[in-house]
């Protein structure tokens, strides 16, 4: 499930060729815009877009280790087989991944394994990822949360100098980060972390950063008829 947080923005209000002087709230004409051409009135705003989600893929690895004194007697095996000498044997190293969806139910199957399964077979822990096309969407709803920020921001503060935002006049990502983890857990092992804290150091966050420019119009007064 995705998560967001509020954005963080920065805006200003520009009219080429005049300077736009901010007074006390009780002044009247706080921002003296009404002589500027209407084509000039903008409010350029900088805003963030934060997307966390955890991790949507488990893979799950079982090592298999056999000794044969012949190399004919691994044929049945229909996987792929790394084949080594020690000493007058043959030494067969299989290694067997699957994917899950579900991540309980990997590590389900992760601790059925290691509990009926022998010496001979060595279950990894569990390994948390995202699918490629999970991280192009959040990267996307990241960009389109720091867009929608930004236009609540600019409509907040336009009301503030009694204007309207129009449509967007240019639209610049200028910073995007993306880091996973959202705790330390120091120098632990990893066989020795719970599923919670290995789900928690394979959740990722994207943030976006835009800027975007918006028009800027006069706000309409609307005449009562009595």
């Amino acid at each position: 499930m995705t998560s967001y947080k509020p954005s963080v923005a920065f805006a200003s209000v520009n009219s080429p060729g005049k300077t736009a002087t901010v007074r006390h709230a009780d002044e009247e004409n706080l921002i003296p815009l009404s002589n500027a051409n209407i084509s000039d009135r903008q409010i350029k705003v900088c805003a963030v877009g934060e997307i966390s989600l955890p991790p949507d893929r488990c893979r799950l690895t079982v090592r298999v280790a056999s000794t044969k004194d012949t190399v004919e007697e691994d044929t049945d095996i229909h996987t792929n087989k790394s084949l080594r000498r020690l000493d007058s044997k043959y030494c067969m190293d299989t290694e067997i991944q699957a994917v899950f969806v579900d991540i309980h139910k990997c590590q389900t199957v992760a601790n059925l394994l290691v509990e009926k399964l022998d010496e001979k077979v060595t279950v990894l822990p569990p390994e948390f990822y995202h699918a490629s096309q999970t991280l192009q969407s959040l990267r996307q709803q990241a960009s389109v949360l720091a867009i929608h920020n930004a236009k609540q921001k600019a409509q907040e503060m336009a009301k503030f100098v009694h204007q309207t935002v129009g449509r967007p006049l240019s639209i610049q990502e200028e910073e995007s980060k993306e880091w996973s983890g959202q705790i330390e857990f120091g120098d632990d092992i990893e066989s020795s972390k719970t599923l919670q804290q290995r789900l928690s150091q394979a959740t990722i966050t994207i943030t976006s950063k835009v800027s975007v420019c918006f028009e800027l119009k006069a706000k309409v007064k609307t005449k009562s008829l009595n």
